[in-house]
């Protein structure tokens, strides 16, 4: 089977040409942001809360645990972008046993503060964690996790302690925002990492959302290209390049986040891609060329009644819906470059955003305020960044720099963080940044990884 680039773009749709597949030299840090830019974006969200996370309490047989437990809710809940961690080098000095001291907690800055326990009975592990508000020093939430060890292995003990402090992060945020965090939630991805060598063969992988525990969930031997999960976050719908009758065909596939095997969405010959969840995942959006150009489609979940929405001579591709599923962005060349547009979910009222500079693409809308829709666009040469468009201002704030391409964001279900990919040099990797640019961690390294989505707890 010959080798296809990514058919996000209109520009690849029509050329179909050789997958680019890259290899990140580490890039720098979060690029610097314009003050104001960073100021609007946050005050749409709060101020970041500053929480005291002092070491958990732990016996000798827990100690390992309550330091794994630690180190991830540290980093959890400083990448919630609801929390600021404060330094640990403040905290007051407290013998076990001994009363808080809540004037020298006071004295750290700290709003909150979080008191872990973690220990054993018999072959379960208890955890238990109290949130404080330090200025009345009055318990505002706990919670107590038991999880049998029994039978376990060393790496699925640790997988579960992890999950402990994930549990715990999505709760702390909870409380304070009346969201959910999304520690406890999961990304899939495409990757060419177990593709024997020399062939262009892609599949599709999950990670945890911190990129742990990445494991293939499709054996096509194909091309699997832009995921998207269902928003109950147990289906995944892609595009899979298929051999029919001695030709390739991109088509519409669905697979349980599980795995097993994939059904057909959509088939049809020509090209479809971009498949799109609605937020009450009934419908999905999709751009096909199954009656000769490239339009916007709408199917139902499992494939059936199919809709043609758009009907233009350009080409319209990467559908992304409004948390309220009234309206879809889209990108087209109607107008001759490559821009973004949207229009009603029937297909009506369409308008071009106005949005600078040259060819734009991968458009995704904030899930919960719906007021930011991010996507990619050219910043000259081979470059690409992250931008987003307020739709209450209409202005664009660019949320990545640097050499390279930054492409395919997609929103945390929370709306406060989003994946990328990232291509540098020979190779692309998925990355994760908050929703203002900063936090920028890289959470794959081996092989070239692609059109990352993340998706919503089962």
């Amino acid at each position: 089977m010959p080798s296809f680039r990514n058919s996000r773009s209109v520009l690849t749709v029509r050329s179909c040409t050789a997958a680019l597949i890259a290899t990140l030299t580490l890039a720098s840090n979060a690029p610097a942001q314009d003050q104001d830019v960073r100021l609007e974006i946050t005050q749409q969200t709060g101020a970041a809360i500053k929480l005291a996370l002092p070491s958990f309490v732990a016996g000798s047989s827990t100690a390992e645990y309550a330091r794994l437990m630690h180190e991830v809710a540290a980093q959890d809940l400083e990448y919630s972008m609801v929390f600021d961690i404060v330094d640990p080098r403040v905290y007051p000095s407290v013998a076990p046993g001994e009363t808080i001291p809540w004037d020298s907690w006071r004295s750290t800055g700290a709003r909150a503060l979080v008191h872990g326990e973690v220990s054993m009975e018999g072959t379960t592990l208890v955890v238990e964690f109290r949130l404080y508000d330090v200025a009345t020093g009055r318990q505002v939430d706990g919670k107590r996790y038991r999880n049998s060890l029994a039978g376990r292995t060393e790496a699925s003990v640790a997988h579960m302690v992890r999950q402990v402090a994930h549990m715990f992060n999505d709760d702390a945020v909870l409380h304070y925002t009346g969201v959910r965090g999304v520690a406890a939630t999961q990304v899939a991805f495409v990757s060419n990492r177990e593709a024997p060598e020399g062939t262009p063969q892609k599949e599709l992988f999950v990670m945890s959302y911190d990129g742990e525990r990445q494991r293939r969930i499709t054996y096509n031997r194909s091309i699997a290209l832009s995921p998207s999960f269902s928003p109950q976050g147990d289906r995944i719908a892609y595009q899979t390049w298929v051999a029919r009758d001695g030709f390739p065909r991109a088509e519409i596939h669905m697979i349980l986040k599980t795995g097993g095997q994939p059904t057909v969405l959509l088939g049809c010959d020509g090209t479809n891609n971009g498949p799109s969840f609605s937020p009450d995942g009934t419908q999905i959006a999709v751009s096909s060329s199954c009656s000769g150009n490239s339009e916007i489609w709408l199917l139902n979940d499992n494939g059936s009644r199919r809709r043609q929405i758009t009907h233009n001579p350009g080409s319209d591709v990467s559908p992304a819906w409004s948390p309220n599923a009234d309206q879809l962005v889209f990108v087209s060349d109607r107008g001759g470059s490559q821009q973004l547009y949207v229009m009603d979910a029937t297909g009506l009222n369409t308008r071009r955003l106005s949005t600078p500079g040259g060819q734009k693409d991968d458009p995704a809308w904030q899930p919960v305020r719906g007021d930011l829709i991010a996507f990619t666009a050219s910043t000259g040469g081979n470059n690409f960044d992250i931008f987003v468009y307020d739709l209450h201002t209409d202005r664009v704030h660019q949320l990545t720099s640097g050499r390279g391409r930054k492409e395919a964001p997609s929103w945390s279900p929370d709306g406060r963080q989003l994946v990328f990919e990232w291509a540098q040099g020979s190779s692309v990797q998925i990355w994760m940044m908050g929703f203002d640019g900063s936090h920028q961690r890289m959470l794959t390294s081996v092989g070239s990884n692609v059109t990352p989505a993340w998706g919503n707890r089962p």
